[in-house]
């Protein structure tokens, strides 16, 4: 996206912040027929471009919108606690309002900007008229629901404590008890089936956990792909296919994931089976290389599962040399563990602590179990099964937003292979979105204080988490590129995060003007004038720091990285 259309998008969405919080402090003034001067978004003088002006009074209130876009204000008479009112105006004057008024008004901006991501939640669901289905797509090798014989194509009833609908409900469902045992109703094959499974807490990589703890039961929604890991000098490697084909027809039959590659493999005993399979490969054009898919087919013999090497998947009694490509490494990190143990592009993870795995995310729950250990591993290089011991590393990456992410890990390069699962018409999809806008909002404001609270912990580095308008400017255009469902739930982030910024009890933020307040209906006097002036003043010089900060934030990260 160019600069111009990032400049538009930020300019939407600050403008719609800026409303909605300035918004709460003039409706609450109004409301309590307090004099409002002004009503600006943006600090500064009003745009002007010469004779026209993006400013008008209408009635007592000047309204503009003004040049530096980051921010807005209402003034109000009376607002400057030196400002002297005398005559018929003083009963419309901020200053002279009952206590209770004046927290009102003030606390409207910071309660308006939370509550501005109620409707955006509410219209943003009510637009999702499908629902992810309540039919198990993948379950978790060695997962409790593996354990406890929960297979794809599950339909689920009841788990917990909710007759579910919708994969939404499944994962309240698991939520719910707390990491206590959850009872779980299913359908298969038209028998209805009753387990009880107790979780174990969710994979989180970032390890900050802004949700608070969450639990897993290992059964997923999405699918196993159907790109394919090519044993090196198998039946299938010999007749032309390469790991991270995927394949789209077997014996003609069309495929839709790998439980219909694999079910169509175990039924073809020992004759020759043709597969078609779509490869990416880089065409060079002039100076420049693209991605055109190819076309081909093959067609395989097996041979006895006997001549099968270590490690690999076998289909009933034949070897066809074809696995999903889970465990594939497409490839190694510099200066990281996994290269420094000799593991190249192509080969499989096997084990780790001699247990066999099957997925990445088995592979990342080990190794962020044990960052500090070493991790006896197996890998299959070719057809030969080695053994490593390899230390994890911190990682340290930079996301679309130039923010640093680390976690454990050893270096190795994947691609996660997933198809979506069922959907199925969303019911009642009023209430639904009605109760989306409750538990979105709730949700926003709990990871927002997560998120205070981790930077306190210096968990994450505040250099990393504060950004200015630089940063801001980013995030409105990725967003928009991603799609308007993405932008403005990005919005109500935002005005989330806003709202509770100026909550603080810094003074100049709306959340100091409300420590005065309060100070002053516990002592039944206001605070000294000499005092409000002295604390603006101070609250003026950690605005500042912390803009000063915030904009030395995005020079380093979008100039010097």
């Amino acid at each position: 996206m160019g600069l111009l259309e990032s400049f538009f998008w930020f300019s939407v969405l600050i403008g719609i912040l800026v409303f909605a919080h300035e918004g709460g402090h003039f409706l609450f003034a109004k409301l309590f027929r307090v004099k409002v001067l002004t009503f600006s978004l943006g600090f500064g003088t009003p745009i002007r471009v010469g004779k026209f002006k993006l400013s008008r009074k209408m009635g007592e209130t000047e309204y503009r919108i003004a040049w530096f876009p980051v921010g807005g204000f209402v003034r109000m008479l009376g607002e400057d606690p030196t400002e002297e009112v005398t005559g018929e105006d003083r009963k419309r004057a901020f200053s002279t309002q009952k206590t209770w008024k004046r927290f009102f008004i003030i606390f409207g901006g910071p309660l308006f900007s939370i509550l501005l991501a109620v409707p955006v939640y509410f219209f943003y669901s009510l637009s999702q008229s499908t629902a992810a289905a309540p039919v198990v797509g993948y379950v978790e090798p060695g997962s409790p629901a593996a354990k406890a014989g929960i297979v794809p194509g599950d339909k689920l009833l009841v788990v917990g404590d909710r007759h579910v609908e919708t994969w939404d409900d499944v994962d309240e469902g698991v939520q719910s008890p707390g990491g206590k045992p959850v009872s779980v109703s299913l359908l298969r094959s038209g028998k209805k089936l009753e387990f009880r499974i107790k979780p174990v807490e969710e994979l989180d990589d970032t390890g900050l956990q802004l949700l608070g703890e969450r639990w897993d039961l290992g059964i997923r929604h999405f699918r196993q792909g159907n790109v394919l890991g090519i044993v090196p000098f198998s039946p299938a490697y010999n007749a032309g296919l390469r790991s991270w084909d995927k394949v789209l027809e077997v014996n003609g039959s069309p495929v839709d994931g790998w439980a219909d590659v694999k079910r169509l493999l175990d039924s073809n005993g020992k004759t020759p089976i043709s597969l078609r399979v779509v490869r990416a490969a880089d065409l060079q054009v002039g100076a420049v290389s693209i991605d055109a898919p190819s076309l081909v087919s093959a067609t395989i013999t097996p041979v006895t599962s006997v001549q099968a090497p270590p490690g690999t998947l076998v289909n009933g009694q034949y070897y066809f040399g074809i696995e999903p490509v889970d465990l594939y490494v497409m490839g190694v990190m510099d200066d990281y563990p996994a290269k420094a143990a000799g593991i190249v592009a192509g080969d499989k993870i096997v084990s780790m602590f001699g247990k066999r795995i099957y997925s990445w995310e088995e592979f990342a729950r080990i190794v962020l179990k044990h960052p500090d250990d070493e991790i006896p591993m197996t890998v299959r290089h070719g057809v030969e099964i080695k053994s490593v011991a390899i230390h994890p590393k911190i990682i340290e990456e930079k996301n679309e937003f130039k923010q640093v992410t680390r976690k454990p890990g050893m270096g190795v390069m994947y691609k996660h292979n997933v198809l979506s699962g069922e959907t199925t018409p969303r019911p009642h999809l009023f209430t639904y979105a009605l109760r989306m806008s409750v538990v979105q909002t709730w949700r926003a404001m709990s990871m927002n204080v997560m998120g205070f609270v981790r930077i306190f912990q210096g968990r994450v580095p505040a250099s990393e988490a504060i950004g200015g308008p630089l940063m801001m400017l980013d995030v409105a255009g990725k967003s928009a590129k991603r799609g308007f469902g993405t932008f403005i739930n990005m919005l109500a982030f935002l005005s989330v995060l806003l709202g509770m910024l100026n909550l603080l009890p810094i003074p100049i933020l709306d959340g100091g003007h409300i420590l005065f307040i309060i100070i002053e209906a516990i002592r039944r006097r206001p605070v000294s004038i000499e005092a409000r002036v002295i604390a603006s003043y101070v609250g003026l010089v950690l605005l500042g720091s912390l803009m000063a900060f915030a904009f030395f934030n995005d020079i380093t990260r979008y100039w010097f990285s």
